[in-house]
């Protein structure tokens, strides 16, 4: 039978712009003071001590920008271009004592900033700083009164926060429940997902303390630590179609300790962050689709590892070493596909802390086509489905042999709407889906759309039509 192989598909920007914005933005820290460093495209080194941060910060990058988020104790956004480094376009507050952790940029001049120690979710203009509103989630506060909303994540209209409902008057342990809160990004405010119970609902999760998001197609992937040492947490898959919970796929006794972190490479394959009872960290690959573990990767110090990413093929480990091999401190490079070890670790003056990939990273669906017809063993586009669609459709497409493929979405005037992948690709089998959206992240309108897809000297064409 046949089955699309499922890989990491890495959306690259455009051909036309400069080298240096594909490459990585590391927040650096000692604890006391926070740096950055910026790693180029199969660089050796890094170049370090770019621009002074907040010691708590993380990032996040769209559309040729870096935005720093400096969190509790500097409460602001810093706004980097991503061709200059060192120099901030600017910095704005979101609110002392506001302890922001998440930003999501929708538009140039809006976004979203989830405040970890406050009620409200804030709008804001990323061009000047502005507050465009606040959305009220204290409905989702426990005992204490607050939240806890970390992480955002965006599937079409509607963003995903991360509440973990943490229990501050009894050890920070957590509250009965943690949910995904679902808010409209047109509306700007929160949709109720279970309009039948009392109050306004959530997505409940199987187990509490989500700590990290990943977008596949139409599911969220999320790690849950839940209380610390008492191996309730794992690997979970959230529907957001139904807006429920699939429930744990991978467990946390499986995994062997607590998942204190997270980064998903492909439909299939994820990495998580370990520790284990001694606070050893290491790095293991899990499958979404059978729940299995793998051994962990080598060349790990056995230190705090505070973060993973990924650019599609590579997986990045953030390796702050141990107090018996310090030198071990710096960023760790392994193929994504199968863990092998590459390169490092390469040093990032003071040791890493987040990573932040300086360009698009689409996660290719997983498509399950039981009985469904197989591509040619060839270059070749297969036709979308469903199609007519409403929310997204699936566009399905073969490579041959290794080139640079690039599959857009034109309107039927020929004008470009979306670029789906360019990048350079391996033989084999794929499937990428479209939301209906431009590379604005603007919905389009109702009607035909143009899909080419082109490498190696050939091209094909296909149509789809999107009904709303």
């Amino acid at each position: 039978m046949y089955r699309i192989i499922v890989v990491a598909v890495v959306a690259l920007i455009a051909a036309t712009a400069p080298l240096r914005a594909q490459g990585l933005f590391v927040t650096t820290t000692d604890f006391a003071t926070g740096s950055t460093a910026f790693l180029a495209p199969d660089a050796a080194e890094a170049e370090v001590n770019l621009l002074g941060i907040h010691a708590d910060a993380s990032g996040y990058y769209h559309d040729g920008r870096i935005y720093v988020v400096n969190r509790l104790g500097q409460d602001n956004i810093l706004v980097l271009d991503a061709m200059d480094l060192r120099t901030p376009l600017n910095q704005f507050s979101v609110g002392n004592g506001a302890n922001p952790h998440d930003i999501e940029v929708v538009a140039p001049d809006k976004a979203y900033v989830s405040r970890y120690d406050g009620t409200a979710l804030l709008v804001v203009n990323p061009e000047n700083g502005d507050s465009l509103s606040e959305i009220d989630l204290s409905a989702f506060a426990d005992a204490d009164g607050l939240p806890e909303v970390s992480q955002i994540v965006r599937v079409g209209d509607r963003l995903y926060l991360s509440c973990q409902r943490l229990d501050r008057n009894g050890g920070w342990g957590p509250a009965d429940q943690s949910f995904l809160i679902v808010v409209d990004i047109a509306a700007d405010a929160v949709i109720d997902v279970d309009p039948a119970a009392a109050g306004v609902q959530g997505i409940t999760l199987s187990s509490t303390n989500p700590n990290g998001l990943a977008v596949v197609g139409d599911q969220i992937v999320v790690s849950v630590v839940a209380g610390f040492g008492d191996r309730a947490g794992g690997v979970e898959i959230v529907d957001t179609r139904s807006n429920r919970s699939l429930g744990l796929v991978v467990s946390e006794e499986d995994l062997g300790g607590d998942i204190t972190g997270m980064v998903v490479v492909s439909a299939s394959r994820g990495y998580a962050i370990v520790s284990d009872e001694n606070f050893t960290n290491s790095v293991k690959p899990f499958d979404l689709l059978t729940g299995a573990v793998g051994a962990p990767l080598q060349n790990i110090s056995d230190g705090y590892i505070p973060s993973l990413a990924t650019d599609g093929a590579r997986l990045i480990v953030a390796d702050r070493g141990s107090f018996d091999n310090p030198d071990a401190a710096g960023l760790k490079i392994y193929d994504a596909a199968g863990g092998d070890f590459i390169a490092g670790p390469i040093n990032t003056g003071l040791p890493p802390s987040a990573i932040v990939v300086m360009g698009d990273v689409a996660i290719a669906t997983a498509v399950a086509a039981e009985g469904a017809q197989a591509l040619p063993g060839e270059f070749a586009l297969g036709a979308g489905y469903p199609n007519p669609f409403n929310a997204a459709v699936q566009i399905p497409f073969a490579v041959a042999a290794e080139a640079h493929v690039v599959l857009g979405v034109f309107d039927v005037l020929g004008r470009e709407v979306r670029t789906l992948v360019a990048g350079r690709m391996a033989p084999g089998q794929y499937a990428v889906a479209w939301d209906g959206r431009d590379n604005a992240s603007r919905t389009v309108g109702n009607g035909t759309y143009l899909v080419r897809l082109s490498g190696g000297g050939r091209s094909a064409t296909s149509k789809v039509m999107l009904l709303k």
